[in-house]
């Protein structure tokens, strides 16, 4: 009993996040734990995977979801203490090297049956829900995309919470050449260049672009370095960290 105790006490918090925020989260939680020696042990992955997660029984001692359903969701559940909006990302297409990106022209490019369309796995990742909600955007001025999109996507990513995976899954995706096209956050889109030479990706217009709310809560688990922790993303630093990577 006494040496189960002692673990219990001295257990690292565990913060479950949306793998959109790894870079941005990975800098707060360092910046955190050199104030207050609280070190956040952070899961990255599907926000509706993590939220099934808690609904199960997981309780880390906070969640930032890519969606606010998904906290709203556990908040009415009496599993999570909060869900406040932090920040926002939106939509931006990414092209394999050596595929010609035609600015005036994505429409043409994502119904194109020459170039592999992938994307996010709806209902599991908020970032496929963005997506379809880009689709249906895109249908209004092209009636008839819809369903060609819906038809041609390819759900590449997404799909679990890969907690071994340490890097963001959309390089890997044009490493091994598996699509020419790539529809994620700006943010991603940021990331990913950096890791893939000759990639080249650009924001979707604002007439069609989604731009999605997160939020983040804490549980009764996470205590008062939850609440700290909510607290620094709230902050100008937190948010001048998230502006950083991409996040408005």
């Amino acid at each position: 009993m006494a040496a189960a105790t002692v673990a219990a006490q001295t257990a690292q918090p565990s913060l479950y996040a949306a793998g959109s925020l790894r870079l941005a989260f990975d800098e707060i939680v360092a910046l955190h734990a050199s104030r207050t020696g609280k070190r956040f042990m952070p899961t990255y992955g599907p926000s509706g995977k993590l939220r099934e997660e808690i609904e199960k029984g997981s309780t880390p001692g906070l969640f930032a979801s890519a969606a606010p359903q998904h906290t709203e969701k556990l908040v009415q559940a009496g599993k999570l203490r909060g869900s406040t909006v932090f920040t926002r990302n939106s939509l931006c297409l990414m092209v394999a090297p050596g595929t010609a990106l035609r600015h005036d022209a994505l429409i043409k490019m994502l119904l194109d049956p020459g170039l592999r369309l992938g994307t996010s796995m709806p209902g599991a990742d908020p970032a496929g829900d963005y997506t379809w909600e880009l689709f249906r955007n895109i249908d209004k001025a092209r009636p008839g995309s819809y369903a060609l999109l819906d038809a041609k996507a390819l759900k590449l990513t997404g799909r679990e919470v890969a907690r071994d995976d340490k890097d963001l899954p959309y390089a890997r995706v044009f490493l091994e050449k598996r699509a020419d096209l790539f529809i994620s956050y700006c943010t991603n889109a940021v990331a990913t260049a950096k890791a893939v030479p000759g990639l080249a990706w650009v924001r979707f217009a604002t007439d069609i672009n989604v731009a999605g709310a997160y939020t983040i809560g804490a549980t009764e688990a996470g205590g008062k370095a939850a609440e700290e922790f909510v607290s620094l993303v709230m902050s100008p630093e937190g948010q001048a960290i998230l502006e950083r990577h991409g996040f408005k």
